[in-house]
């Protein structure tokens, strides 16, 4: 019951905020570009497009090879209500898959690609402008799942509880001043499939330099989860945006991540990464 109580009062929130700037604002416009909230580049499990080739530890230990993130992603708004440049409002959807993939020599000198894991996200988001700063109210699920691959090499001949398949409801505010973006905020999971904690929060910044094509960036995403004892979780990178701004530019990062791992149903393990990435935001 409690949890059937916390999914319809999550969705009344979320269709109630999404109804108010429907009947108060004037223009609407169906499939618009860009975004009134801006994707995260630095959120492991943001809806985007890209991959990474990083050196990776598990548990403080150097792990033979090389790890590499890759997800296909995309967030597409609906519908945009206007009312003037400093206030707006959409209903946007997004669909993610992120797979990891590990590649090593084997202990006979075979050159080895591995599945290692592979999480599916889908929610529906509904982002508020106000001036420079933007509000994105989100609702979404996202569930994990061991590639065979690791599997069939790890004889792994059971199934367990997977902690990490749920639906989580959260809200970010994020604000622009100059080449700086802020954002921050909260949420909490409404269900899950296996015993899982709720609370969740994150915060980060991004710093863009202004140019025509080519754009240096650098940031931080901080995630905290309940589930993994609030251990900080942090992604940074610095590189560069090349391509003009309305023509779905790519970033090119020098990154690194530390804390637990954040894919699979390993959500727990401690881990560590450095190396290159690539991001695009296809809409």
């Amino acid at each position: 019951m409690r949890e059937k109580f916390m999914r319809k009062s999550a969705l009344f929130v979320l269709l109630s905020v999404v109804a108010t700037p429907v009947f108060a604002q004037r223009r609407a416009e169906f499939l618009p570009q860009n975004h009134l909230f801006q994707p995260l580049l630095l959120d492991p499990l943001e809806a985007q497009a890209g991959g990474s080739l990083v050196k990776r530890w598990d548990e403080g230990k150097a792990v033979s090879g090389l790890f590499a993130p890759f997800a296909i992603g995309f967030r597409k708004p609906l519908v945009r209500w206007t009312r003037d440049e400093e206030h707006a409002s959409e209903l946007a959807f997004d669909v993610g898959v992120f797979t990891q993939f590990e590649m090593f020599t084997d202990d006979r000198g075979n050159y080895r690609r591995f599945m290692y894991n592979a999480d599916y996200k889908v929610s529906l988001s509904y982002a508020l402008r106000r001036g420079s700063g933007a509000w994105r109210f989100r609702f979404y699920h996202l569930s994990s799942h061991l590639g065979d691959d690791y599997i069939i090499r790890q004889r792994i001949a059971s199934a367990y509880p997977d902690a990490n398949n749920y639906e989580q409801f959260d809200v970010l505010y994020a604000t622009q001043r100059g080449g700086w973006r802020h954002y921050g905020g909260g949420g909490l999971v409404i269900s899950a499939a296996a015993r899982r904690k709720r609370p969740y929060l994150q915060a980060g910044t991004l710093f863009k330099t202004g140019g025509e094509v080519v754009r240096f960036i650098a940031g931080a995403d901080l995630r905290l989860l309940a589930q993994t004892g609030y251990t900080p979780n942090v992604k940074a990178g610095i590189g560069l945006e090349v391509g003009k701004p309305e023509n779905r530019p790519l970033q090119f990062l020098l990154e690194g991540y530390a804390g637990k791992l954040p894919y699979s149903t390993y959500e727990e393990r401690r881990t560590a990464w450095v190396g290159l990435g690539v991001y695009l935001n296809p809409f």
